[in-house]
C-alpha cells in the first residue's frame, strides 16, 4: 500500500506541474527552458525568464528543464542570448492512420473458437511471432509504457494487461480512460498490437502475455498534446522503473511531429529530446517511436527532422504492408508501406504497420472473404487489433502506419524481455538486431526487418 501511494505522489506531482491549461496558451506561447551547462540553471532561471518576458508555470521533473509562456515576441531570442536552450512546446499529434474501418466482435460470434479473429493478423506471421511463442516466448515478466491518447481499459482483450494502477494522464482535466465517445481509439489499437490476451476472444498480441502501463500524452478531445505531455510521461515511465521497482523496459511512442525545415525552435527541441532519451535509457529503458506517415526521404530532404523518432538514442521503425495480401498468396508483407517515412537518419528497424495501397482502385474494392470476414480486398492490408468498447460491444479496427508498426517492434522486444530478463537497451537492441532480416535498402529497413526468431 505504501509503494502504491507513492506511485499516485509521483503521478500526481508530475500530471500538477505540467496541468497548465490549453486556453492560457492561446495567448500566451508555452516554450521549454533549459541549459546544456552542467549544474543547471535552477536558482536563475526563474528571474531571468522574468527580465525576458516570461514566467513559469512548471518544470520536468529530474531534469533542469522548465515550461515557460510568455507573450513577448523577443522572449526566446532574450533568453538564448544568456546562454540558455529555448524549445516551443510543440503541438504533438499520434501517427495517425490515413483509413479506419471497424468492426464489432461480440461473446456470441465466437463460438468458444481461440482468438477468432487471429487469421486476419497477417503481421503475426509476418514477424514470426508464432515461432517466438513455440518458444515459451510470449512476454511473461515484461512490461511495457504505452504513451499516446485515451485507452479503453475495460476492452475485454487488454483489461487483463493492463497494468492501471500505474496508468497516468498528463492531458489536463482528462483521465487515462478515453473520455470522448466511443470511436477508433489509436492508444487501445497499439496496446492490443502488443498485448491483446491470448483468449478465446478477438485477436492476440505479438506478445499476449507482457502487461502495459497506459500513460495519456495526447488528448483525443483536442486531437493534439504537447512536447510537455509527452516528456512527462517519458519521466514518470523511467522513474517507474529507477525508483519504484515497476519493470518497464521499453516506452511505445506512436506520435511525433515533422519539421520541414530544421530551424533555431527544430534544434532546440531535438537537444530537449536528445537529454530527456539520454536520462530515460540511463534509468533503463529502451525509446521506441514511429518514423511518421509524410513519406519523406529524409536523405533526400537534410533540413527536415522529425521528432521524437529523430532524437539520439530513439528506436524509429519504419513501417510495411502487403498489397493485396486477401487475394495474392505472393503479396510480401516486407514491402515498405507507401506511406511511410524513412532514410538513414531515420530508420533504425523496419516492421510491420500495414497498407492501403489499393484503396480505391478496381481491384482493392471488389470483395475479398478471410476467416467469414468480407470487406473490400484493400482492407485486409492494414493491421487489424482491438480499438474501443461501446455498450456491450467490442470493437475492433483495421488501420494503417508507422503507428502500427512500432508497437510490433515494442511486442517483440518484449518477447525478448520475458525470455532474457531485464536488459540494458543497448542489449535489448542487440537482441532485437540480431533476430532481425536483413534487407535493402539499409535507408528504409535499417538494422533490418524485425523478427521473433532468425
Amino acid at each position: 500500500m505504501k509503494r502504491f501511494l507513492l506511485i499516485c505522489l509521483l503521478a500526481t506531482l508530475l500530471i500538477a506541474v505540467l496541468g497548465v491549461s490549453v486556453a492560457g496558451a492561446q495567448s500566451a506561447r508555452r516554450y521549454i527552458v533549459f541549459s546544456e551547462r552542467a549544474g543547471g540553471m535552477t536558482t536563475l532561471m526563474g528571474s531571468q525568464a522574468r527580465i525576458a518576458g516570461g514566467t513559469t508555470v512548471g518544470a520536468l521533473r529530474g531534469t533542469n528543464a522548465f515550461v515557460v509562456q510568455s507573450t513577448d515576441r523577443n522572449f526566446a531570442t532574450r533568453m538564448r542570448a544568456m546562454g540558455y536552450v529555448v524549445a516551443p512546446d510543440r503541438v504533438v499529434r499520434n501517427a495517425e492512420p490515413a483509413h479506419v474501418v471497424s468492426e464489432v466482435v461480440s461473446p456470441s460470434a465466437n463460438s468458444g473458437l481461440s482468438n477468432p479473429r487471429f487469421p486476419l493478423q497477417w503481421y503475426l506471421d509476418a514477424v514470426r511471432a508464432r515461432e517466438g511463442w513455440v518458444n515459451g516466448h510470449r512476454g511473461a515478466g515484461a512490461v511495457v509504457a504505452v504513451l499516446d491518447e485515451g485507452f479503453f481499459l475495460n476492452h475485454p482483450d487488454l483489461a487483463p494487461n493492463f497494468l492501471s494502477q500505474y496508468g497516468a494522464s498528463f492531458v489536463p482535466g482528462e483521465t487515462v480512460q478515453w473520455t470522448a465517445a466511443p470511436g477508433f481509439s489509436h492508444g487501445t489499437h497499439v496496446s492490443g498490437i502488443i498485448a491483446a490476451v491470448d483468449d478465446a476472444f478477438g485477436t492476440v498480441g505479438v506478445a499476449p502475455e507482457t502487461k502495459i502501463v497506459p500513460i495519456k500524452v495526447l488528448s483525443e478531445q483536442l486531437g493534439y498534446g504537447l512536447d510537455s505531455w509527452v516528456i512527462g510521461g517519458m519521466l514518470y515511465a523511467s522513474e517507474l522503473r529507477a525508483f519504484f521497482g515497476v519493470p518497464i523496459s521499453v516506452i511505445n511512442m506512436s506520435l511525433g511531429g515533422l519539421y520541414e525545415t530544421c530551424d533555431a525552435d527544430c534544434i532546440a527541441t531535438r537537444k530537449l529530446y536528445n537529454s530527456v532519451v539520454a536520462l530515460v535509457r540511463q534509468r533503463g529503458v529502451s525509446v521506441f517511436a514511429s518514423s511518421g506517415n509524410d513519406a519523406i526521404n529524409f536523405d533526400q530532404n537534410p533540413l527536415s527532422l522529425n521528432l521524437p523518432s529523430m532524437a539520439n538514442g530513439v528506436v524509429a521503425i519504419t513501417a510495411t504492408g502487403p498489397e493485396g495480401w486477401a487475394s495474392r498468396t505472393a503479396a510480401d508483407p516486407r514491402r515498405p508501406a507507401s506511406y511511410s517515412n524513412w532514410g538513414v537518419r531515420n530508420a533504425d528497424f523496419a516492421s510491420t504497420g500495414g497498407d492501403f495501397n489499393l484503396f480505391g482502385t478496381a481491384e482493392g474494392n471488389a470483395t475479398c472473404t478471410v476467416a467469414g470476414v468480407a470487406r473490400p480486398c484493400w482492407v485486409f492490408d492494414m493491421v487489424f487489433s482491438p480499438s474501443f468498447v461501446d455498450g456491450p460491444n467490442a470493437f475492433y479496427s483495421w488501420a494503417a502506419g508507422t503507428s502500427m508498426a512500432a508497437p510490433t517492434a515494442t511486442g517483440l522486444a518484449a518477447q525478448i524481455i520475458g525470455a532474457r530478463g531485464l536488459l540494458t537497451p543497448a542489449q535489448l537492441e542487440r537482441e532485437l538486431d540480431r533476430r532481425a532480416q536483413n534487407l535493402s535498402p539499409v535507408a528504409f529497413y535499417g538494422k533490418g526487418f524485425t523478427r521473433a526468431t532468425r
